[in-house]
């Protein structure tokens, strides 16, 4: 192993000092920068090593300080997704874990979508991690990096595989609207612009312990007629003559005023307040970062910080804010991104006996040779 290891140190040398060092591919390479590590990587690994800092373009990254044991988590994770999905990245490790994150982009530019893992479940020794990501209605068809990142102390593992996001049609409308509603939408207010800033930071935070449902949504009044659909292209036609246009970004449920709103599974309440667009409003948390939320309500029934129970009632169907006709506006969103909430009624938020196995046997013998440890699901 020490030699292998003195070669390893050459290797990298050699790397660092060359002018325009060349990718190279699976290997054990010696690191100086941040601190002396050593990375392991698996044997389709594409990197460089610049002034003893690790490059890395695709594969997996092991990287500990030197003596160390590297983690070897197991993950499942997705090769593509269309937009509005909401994608379950799975990972297990048998040692604990301090952090988890993932995101989806292109290298240098600010990414598409992102997330931050949470410890779903421990069971035997293993820990299952789990990264919801939601791709937004609005991103076309593309291949992009699928970046995850996971650290236990000093020693970090890396993951960064091709993504592709694929094509998905969306329905488009004209709309009419009134000299009041064309003010609601475009009259310069700053309690629009802080109440916009006040919900955005809501949805982007999430916390730890909302563990709260891991099953299936229930879809609210399904008896309602759907007047919009999710991703739906938006033409408004306002009375002045101008035009706006926007994305739908969840599902519209006509029904009476009055009609009870039942929440479409167990949460935390975050938010609960009159808006001026959205009128009464509601926002419940089920998992970290996971968010349903109810707009234009006559009434609310549930105060923030409350844990409310699947079917619950929260609050009355209305046509408070900018709204047209007495109906509900049901959105789900992950960390800022809204989703599907349709598909999240058809099978549960998680599978939670998704591969969850004692990883022991996954793991070599130190100074053995590595498996082989990411798959697609």
């Amino acid at each position: 192993m020490s030699a292998l290891r003195a070669f390893a140190a050459e290797v990298a040398l050699l790397l660092a000092v060359s002018a325009a060092p060349a990718a190279v591919q699976g290997d054990m390479v010696a690191l100086t920068r941040p601190s002396p590590a050593t990375c392991v990587t698996d044997d389709g690994a594409v990197f460089t090593v610049e002034n003893g800092e690790l490059r890395p373009v695709r594969g997996q990254f092991m990287i500990s300080p030197p003596g160390e044991q590297e983690l070897h988590p197991r993950t499942g994770i997705s090769l593509d997704g269309a937009p509005g999905q909401l994608l379950r990245m799975y990972v297990w490790s048998a040692e604990p874990l301090d952090s988890l994150s993932l995101q989806i982009g292109s290298p240098g530019k600010s990414p598409l979508t992102k997330a931050t893992g949470f410890l779903a479940e421990s069971r035997q020794g293993t820990e299952m991690w789990v990264a919801l990501v939601g791709l937004p209605a609005w991103c076309s068809p593309k291949e992009y990096t699928l970046t995850l990142s996971a650290a236990a102390g000093q020693r970090s593992y890396l993951l960064l595989q091709p993504f592709t996001v694929t094509g998905r049609n969306f329905f488009s409308e004209r709309i009419p609207l009134t000299a009041e509603l064309t003010g609601i939408a475009t009259v310069p207010d700053v309690h629009k612009k802080d109440e916009s800033r006040l919900l955005a930071a809501v949805l982007a935070t999430p916390h730890p312990d909302a563990l709260f449902e891991t099953g299936t949504f229930i879809i609210p009044i399904p008896g309602g007629r759907r007047s919009a659909g999710y991703g739906d292209r938006r033409e408004y036609d306002y009375s002045d003559g101008t035009k706006g246009y926007s994305v739908h970004l969840g599902v519209d449920i006509a029904s009476p005023t009055g009609t009870p709103v039942p929440a479409c599974g167990r949460g935390r309440v975050v938010f609960a307040e009159a808006r001026i667009l959205t009128g009464n409003t509601v926002v419940i948390e089920h998992l970290p970062g996971l968010f349903s939320v109810y707009y234009h309500m006559s009434s609310i029934a549930v105060k923030t910080g409350e844990v409310v129970e699947k079917s619950q009632v929260i609050g009355a169907v209305g046509m408070t804010g900018f709204a047209t006709g007495p109906h509900l506006h049901w959105e789900v969103e992950e960390l800022g991104v809204a989703v599907d909430p349709d598909a999240l009624a058809r099978g549960p938020l998680l599978d939670k006996n998704a591969d969850f196995f004692d990883i022991d046997h996954a793991i070599a013998p130190k100074g053995g040779e590595s498996n082989s440890l990411y798959r697609s699901q």
